[in-house]
């Protein structure tokens, strides 16, 4: 489960700043529509982002991004592998520096922070790092139970600084191999720690879509286009376009094989599989108002771009609420309706369609979703003239309260993180 994500220094975030999902006790609007109870706290379902363009919203989830893929780097880089590291989509991340802040020039000399809390198995978990030029500078893992307990402190980027403890006592044996560009939890994973293994799969289950680059949507896969799924995609892109009567997904498979060692007797290879998805419409043909047939149509040649993306975030949405997931999507309006955009928001709200407790974070302009909120459901993005930005929560801001028009206050730029237009004559 998500509770909290942190980042400083880089994209616009100067200063360490981040959201938590952690319902205020005080705040008692919306608490049984909106929020869920683990171990006698209530955390929020969904968290919205607001801001202007350019303020930093979607450099907040690009951060999350950054942060898994440096998870993924450390196992690459831990297996010392110069195929592996040939291989083109490694060796074009390995290529792409983590960016400071920019408009400070010592922030160029400072480490990038990332710090993420989780809740598993009834423990809160609190796993932080920073990184400079490459090394891992300080990497931090606690969990909270009673009390505080620190499981890895490492304090430079040598093995030989690194602490472990408690559950990760075991990986002391092995601490040696960690590299000074790759973290401990990620290589404790690699070698069968069980508790790094399961910190790290609750960090790499988190999906990341952009709405307005839906090509990063989760694939179609054998699971998700079977005739039951694609029954529970209808029944929602109908809403979209009630002339769809059915929908045809192929599906072919390409898998690219990249030896690994030359000269191994085992020939192990890093086979990476895509799949090329064919998506068909089924509409019914009429004359005279009676239907006498179907017509089978290309779908993402002739269907309307909203109804396209409801078709491709619709497996992620439904995968994330069948196992009790997170989703992060940025910009959850492009291309959509607002009701859709209520509908999308509803399946996380209620209970019969998210009996796991799934969690949505989005970024978001439309203030139609500012009503019926917590107002500790509710972040803003805003930079100020030195291009900092700051993420400020709404339930932060005095004399604001749970059944004022928050929307409207909003666009009127009480809480800031709106674009400030001139009067123009």
């Amino acid at each position: 489960m998500f509770v909290s994500f942190s980042v400083g220094n880089t994209g616009p975030f100067k200063e360490v700043t981040g959201i938590t999902t952690v319902a205020e006790n005080l705040k008692k609007e919306f608490l049984e529509e909106n929020t869920f109870e683990v171990s006698g706290q209530n955390y929020n379902k969904i968290s919205y982002l607001y801001g202007a363009n350019g303020s930093g919203k979607t450099n907040f989830l690009s951060a999350l991004t950054k942060m898994q893929k440096i998870v993924i780097m450390s196992t690459v880089l831990g297996a010392n592998n110069n195929k592996l590291l040939e291989v083109p989509a490694i060796k074009k991340e390995l290529a792409s520096p983590i960016e400071t802040f920019k408009f400070d020039v010592d922030c160029k000399s400072e480490a990038t922070y990332f710090e993420i809390q989780l809740f598993l198995e009834g423990i809160l978990y609190s796993y932080s790092f920073s990184t400079q030029d490459g090394k891992i500078q300080e990497e931090i893992l606690t969990k909270k139970n009673k009390r505080t307990e620190i499981l890895i402190k490492r304090t430079s980027p040598n093995y030989e600084d690194i602490i472990l403890r408690s559950n990760m006592a075991s990986f002391k044996k092995m601490v040696s191999v960690v590299r000074d560009d790759a973290l401990c939890l990620a290589m404790a994973a690699m070698l069968n720690n069980s508790l790094a293994n399961m910190i790290l799969d609750e960090i790499m289950s988190y999906r990341v879509i952009n709405m307005a680059s839906v090509e990063n949507a989760p694939d179609f896969d054998e699971n998700n286009t079977n005739d039951k799924a694609i029954e529970r995609y209808l029944k929602y892109l109908k809403i979209a376009d009630p002339t769809l009567t059915n929908l045809k997904i192929d599906l072919e498979s390409k898998l690219d094989k990249h030896v690994l060692n030359d000269d191994d007797l085992d020939n192990k290879e890093l086979i990476i599989k895509n799949i090329q998805v064919s998506v068909l419409s089924m509409h019914a043909t009429y004359k005279n108002h009676k239907q006498i047939g179907e017509i089978e149509l290309p779908f993402l040649k002739y269907e309307s771009n909203g109804t396209i993306r409801m078709l491709r975030i619709l497996p992620a949405v439904f995968e994330i609420l069948d196992v009790g997931g997170v989703l992060f999507i940025d910009e959850i309006e492009n291309g959509l309706h607002p009701n859709l955009v209520k509908l999308l928001v509803g399946l996380f709200n209620s209970n019969e369609t998210n009996p796991q407790n799934a969690q949505l974070v989005c970024t978001t302009h439309d203030t139609l979703l500012l009503n019926n909120v917590r107002r500790d459901q509710v972040w803003f993005t805003d930079k100020n003239q030195y291009g900092e930005t700051q993420i400020n929560r709404l339930s932060e801001f005095p004399n604001v309260r749970g059944n004022e028009n928050i929307g409207a206050k909003y666009l009127q730029g009480v809480f800031g993180a709106v674009p400030d237009i001139p009067d123009f004559e």
